[in-house]
């Protein structure tokens, strides 16, 4: 889906269809703030919610991967395998970069979930299929509603994006009960 969809449907939601929805935002300050509202919520379904996750190659330098090699922004590091071998290796945190215990390791392969970044009204957004444009429009329209100072407004957006969430994190198929034994 498209920035743009979500923004429609916002606009529909908001009640203000007359709005062009086009790439020129500078011009229209209303669409500007949607454009920044669609990223904050976008950020926050990523973090919270349905995390993006992405397994890329990277050097390793003296034991140590920098985040600046990264081509996101790591979350949260899940695995460090050597690229050349295939054999996972522990890792820990520090604030530049992640140490690797196996300090022989040239090239590894890092699985992390990552928080993407700002989009524009025509790029598509960064987010998991199992989010609908509509959820993403509720929670554009709370975050818009919060800055305009319509808190009542808000509340009802934001419990509407809430519960769309929860359906779409919520796991689906079918439901199977332990069979029973009557003594």
């Amino acid at each position: 889906m498209k920035l743009k969809e979500v923004i429609t449907i916002a606009l529909t939601y908001l009640g203000d269809e007359e709005v062009a929805v086009d790439s020129n935002i500078v011009a229209q300050p209303k669409l500007a703030t949607l454009v920044r509202c669609a990223n904050i919520v976008l950020k926050e379904i990523a973090s919270d919610y349905l995390p993006l996750a992405v397994n890329e190659r990277v050097e390793v330098k003296d034991g140590k991967i920098s985040y600046d090699s990264l081509s996101h922004r790591a979350l949260e590091v899940l695995s460090v395998k050597n690229a050349d071998t295939d054999v996972r290796s522990n890792f820990r945190h520090t604030p530049s970069a992640i140490d690797v215990e196996n300090c022989d390791m040239k090239r590894a392969d890092v699985k992390y979930y990552y928080t993407p970044k700002d989009v524009s009204v025509e790029e598509e957004c960064p987010i998991s299929p199992l989010v609908s444009a509509k959820t993403v429009a509720m929670g554009v329209c709370s975050e818009f509603s919060l800055i305009e100072g319509l808190y009542e407004q808000s509340v009802v957006f934001a419990d509407r994006f809430k519960e769309d969430l929860r359906c779409a994190v919520r796991k689906k198929g079918e439901i199977k009960i332990k069979p029973r034994r009557w003594y």
